[in-house]
């Protein structure tokens, strides 16, 4: 009880870390939820229109109709046909992309041979948008050219198909309507929160137990060194508790109940316990590494960060290379990540996707065991250490 019970004072002076990781962790999805909350999440989206500036050098129906489709798309913009300006307008960002039609741009259209002319901020990406738009169009009106239509009705009919509209029909093949819930995203997170907050607090407590003068007094004491141990793995359980408690419990709030209003409720548990459990052992396993504080904060981004962008938590799984998906599947945070995503993409989980769900989950299991099993080793032979 005396171990216990020095555990947990240790424990108790390093709240603050617990809570600065928690704190961030919370803001951050707080962030999220309020700007969801402003802009929706579905049926809200606009095409995102650039400043545009077409000079026309032809003056025929070509540059008109190149001109109604940029209008309708982007924002239009006039602009003098001066080499200076364009160059300022860019300069200055108050036009992303200039559309230059050159003189005898219709003449050369009819015989196949038309080209339009572009001049974009340098780096700019979306200006790749606007330019597949006038490609777009060019090759539409070369398509009714070859169909023996007059420039004038190529035209017309190549500017009209950008103006039907389209019918779509979202098929819920998933059980959710094809969109994941506020609380997925927030969950995909939580690892973050847990390798930061266990491993800063956990360890600072095992390096307090690694020091010569705690270490023989521990091993002159009456207490057996498994009910040390004990004492240790119960400590640390508790804080584990705690930490998944209150992440926990602030997603209930944020989205009003959040994970236990899915039908995965118990998975999502499951999961987010398996790795709080990972979080713990590597904790546990930092803190024996560790030899000063500054070799800690290393230690601790190393995991943290390394684990979060090698096993999707930052970066999704689609992003990463086949290379590095090879490597992270040897991960924890990798398998959390998969089982987040089948339960945020799917609200009824068929039996052949809960066979990835139970093997993640006892990948995850398995690495804490391996790791808490280093730690118990480690610490064994610093215990029968001479000095």
């Amino acid at each position: 009880m005396t171990v216990f019970k020095g555990y947990l004072l240790i424990i108790r002076r390093n709240l603050g870390t617990i809570l600065m990781y928690i704190s961030i962790f919370v803001g951050v999805a707080a962030m999220i939820q309020a700007m969801n909350q402003n802009t929706g999440t579905t049926g809200d989206f606009k095409n995102q229109q650039l400043n545009v500036a077409v000079i026309d050098r032809d003056g025929g129906v070509l540059s008109d109709t190149v001109r109604k489709m940029l209008e309708r798309e982007q924002k239009l913009l006039e602009i003098e046909d001066d080499e200076q300006v364009i160059q300022e307008e860019l300069f200055y960002h108050n036009a992303e992309y200039v559309v230059i039609i050159p003189e005898g741009a219709e003449n050369a259209m009819e015989n196949d041979n038309c080209t339009v002319q572009s001049i974009t901020t340098p780096g700019s990406v979306m200006s790749y948008y606007v330019e597949s738009q006038v490609n777009a169009l060019l090759n539409q009106i070369r398509v009714y050219l070859a169909g023996g239509f007059t420039l004038e009705k190529s035209c017309e009919r190549a500017l009209a198909l950008g103006e039907a509209p389209s019918a779509v029909t979202l098929i819920d093949v998933n059980g959710n309507a094809g969109i994941r819930e506020g609380y997925n995203y927030y969950t995909g997170y939580m690892p973050y929160a847990f390798l930061g907050a266990a491993v800063m607090t956990l360890s600072v407590v095992i390096m307090e137990f690694k020091k010569k003068d705690i270490r023989r007094r521990m091993m002159s004491s009456c207490v057996p060194f498994q009910h040390q141990n004990l004492a240790a793995v119960v400590s640390f359980v508790l804080v584990g508790a705690a930490i998944w408690g209150i992440c926990v419990a602030v997603q209930a709030v944020l989205y009003h109940g959040g994970i236990f209003t899915s039908g995965n409720a118990g998975l999502y548990v499951l999961n987010s316990a398996a790795c709080m459990l990972t979080a713990l052992s590597l904790g546990y396993l930092s803190g024996m590494i560790a030899g000063s504080p500054a070799a800690l904060s290393g230690i601790n981004n190393v995991i943290s960060l390394g684990l979060c962008f090698l096993g999707g938590v930052f970066v999704p799984l689609e992003m990463l290379g086949d290379g590095v998906k090879k490597i992270s599947q040897f991960l924890p945070t990798y398998w959390y990540s998969v089982i987040n995503g089948i339960l945020g993409d799917y609200e009824t989980v068929s039996p052949e996707m809960m066979k990835t769900v139970w093997k993640g989950l006892v990948i995850q299991v398995l690495f804490a065991v391996a790791c808490f099993g280093i730690t118990m080793a480690m610490r064994r032979m610093r215990m029968q250490e001479k000095g």
